[in-house]
């Protein structure tokens, strides 16, 4: 068994303390000399899918409220990603939109998918030149939204998989999260490594994990150290897993970074597709949250393609992620948090500065 086997299976605690170092091991494990020549190497296999589509009914109302109130001068019907906070990342201008932190968190992982519903200058004017990405390295999609609402981001994967399925892997994040570029970088790598090492055998999910007292949504993992359920309220009803884990209160919860085997990733998603959508109503995939009279069908959500790997066993976690990047903004009241998180989370770009020099 190769360390980074063990590291995603059995020996899930000893990750985070050796999220440092996690990029040089796995560029040994792959046959690199050193982590800048993985992330060259890696870049050429990889497709990056930051979903900026949505700026949810939450951060919708509490504009809303602000406005009223003359608080601010948003507009609520801009992509929540859009709103500026403080740039901490040591790169960009003072301040910075949330999203950046997402897209400055996978700028050198491969070429770009951001899915979104309009905005795309702002985007390009206010993220991704100033971040400095190289021109033509990104491509923007939009995501259909069948009686005007976005139908899921797993429904947006669908959407795109012409612009992605041809890579190698897919990294998934969103333009809300405390996005951690050592994080991004290290799941990647791993994933890399575990294909090397297993082939076929290979998760075709690995997903960055942060071990935290009372996670809001557990995951659940079996004896060998495997992810087996996930708590998000969308796969349960709307009701959070009761967790079976660790007796002394903390467990494993996931952040905002997916990483996938591309050829898993679509294989799931077109799975749940045959079984669960109808082009008279749409999705209906138990579990979710119920569409209500909702004639255009319910959400396909992403957690549900992790489920279904989950449950094949064909998913992992590395926990390896800071638990300040469990810090999404959801509405104006998140902000607050999600500068203080985002300070920390922000130290890693310098600690990949260095890894890379």
């Amino acid at each position: 068994m190769s360390r980074l086997d063990e590291l995603t299976t059995v020996a899930l605690l000893e990750g985070f303390p050796m999220r440092h170092v996690m990029p040089a091991l796995a560029s040994a494990e792959s046959g690199f000399s050193t982590p800048r020549e993985l992330l060259a190497d890696l870049a050429r296999r990889t497709i990056c899918m930051t979903m900026l589509a949505g700026s949810g009914s939450r951060w919708v109302s509490s504009i809303m409220e602000a406005k009223a109130a003359g608080h601010t001068t948003a507009d609520p019907a801009a992509p929540r990603g859009l709103y500026g906070v403080a740039n901490r990342m040591g790169i960009g201008p003072e301040s910075i939109p949330i999203a950046a932190y997402a897209l400055g968190a996978v700028r050198d992982l491969g070429r770009h998918v951001i899915v979104v519903r309009g905005w795309e200058r702002d985007i390009e004017d206010s993220i991704l030149r100033p971040l400095s990405y190289p021109l033509g390295t990104w491509t923007f999609a939009t995501q259909d939204a069948p009686g005007g609402k976005p139908r899921g981001h797993g429904d947006a994967a669908w959407q795109t998989r012409a612009l992605w399925s041809r890579a190698e892997y897919v990294i998934v994040n969103f333009g809300g999260d405390a996005s951690s570029p050592l994080t991004a970088f290290s799941s990647l790598a791993v994933l890399d490594a575990l294909v090397s090492y297993l082939g076929d055998q290979a998760p075709g999910l690995l997903m960055p994990a942060a071990y935290v007292e009372s996670p809001a949504y557990p995951i659940d993992i079996d004896e060998q150290g495997l992810p087996r359920h996930f708590g998000h309220a969308k796969l349960q009803g709307g009701s959070p897993l009761v967790s079976h884990g660790s007796s002394s209160g903390h467990g494993y919860t996931n952040v905002g970074v997916r990483v996938y085997r591309s050829k898993a990733l679509l294989e799931a998603i077109e799975a749940i597709r045959d079984d669960h959508w109808s082009l008279q109503g749409g999705y209906d995939i138990p579990g979710n949250v119920s569409a209500g009279d909702d004639p255009h069908g319910g959400e396909f959500a992403l957690d549900n393609v992790d489920a279904k790997m989950a449950e094949a066993g064909q998913a992992r976690l590395l926990a390896v992620a800071r638990p300040e990047e469990l810090s999404p903004v959801k509405s104006l009241a998140d902000l607050a948090r999600f500068e203080d998180d985002i300070a920390l989370v922000s130290e890693d770009w310098a600690v990949l500065r260095g890894l890379l020099e």
